[in-house]
């Protein structure tokens, strides 16, 4: 907005220009939203008109009704080596040592423990806790038969252990398939037309911009996470 309360013109703006722009060479991506992979070039620019901090618009996931935008924003490179990419670690330096190593190589189990008492979080409060844990507590218990790593693929041949029927499975938590379900519901809308506007008329809205270099302020408050 201009000092006199005029709404900026970008009639002139650029969408390659804006920091959140595909990058010019194409390149397999991902949506944090949709969880669906595509090539950069399928984004699309949503121009948005009227906003009072001069806001031109949002670089859009390709998926129908998705609603991730902005290149590495909610949307990155599959490639890890990408330089888009650059900065993101992973933090997997114990269980790559446990595929590489035999655990019963002194050298390698006393490298494995260092390594996870420096990621371990909590230190004493760790230790603690391990005291205070009983696995035959009611409480206890309950979360480890929904939640425990039990593996449901091993019981063939024992599932009248459980009450089952040869070849059949325990049936799946009420969390499980409630996640499943919305999750199913979720991806059906992204396999109908996409209803989205390329266009957004923003005049009744006092937004500031959520991108920096955009038009507006940006702030702690356009992290969503």
């Amino acid at each position: 907005m201009s000092d006199n309360g005029e709404v900026s013109d970008l009639s002139g703006f650029d969408p390659r220009t804006d920091p959140m722009a595909p990058p010019a060479e194409p390149c397999e991506c991902y949506c944090l939203h949709c969880g669906r992979t595509f090539l950069s070039d399928g984004m699309w620019f949503q121009r948005v008109v009227n906003a009072r901090d001069g806001f031109p618009g949002f670089w859009m996931c390709p998926t129908p009704n998705c609603d991730g935008a902005g290149f590495c924003f909610d949307i990155f490179p599959t490639d890890p080596s990408h330089p888009a990419n650059e900065g993101w670690v992973e933090d997997d330096d114990a269980d790559d040592h446990a595929e590489a190593h035999d655990e019963a190589d002194p050298e390698w189990q006393a490298e494995y423990e260092e390594i996870a008492a420096a990621a371990a979080i909590g230190g004493d409060a760790n230790a603690d806790a391990a005291e205070e844990w009983d696995p035959e507590e009611p409480k206890y218990k309950a979360l480890d038969q929904e939640f425990g790593d039990d593996d449901d693929d091993d019981i063939e041949g024992e599932e009248w252990k459980y009450g089952l029927e040869p070849g059949e499975r325990p049936p799946e938590p009420d969390w499980a398939s409630n996640a499943r379900r919305e999750w199913e519901e979720e991806q059906k809308k992204y396999d109908l037309p996409d209803e989205r506007p390329r266009e957004l008329d923003w005049s009744d809205r006092e937004d500031v911009a959520p991108y920096k270099g955009s038009g507006g302020e940006f702030s702690d408050d356009d992290i969503p996470f």
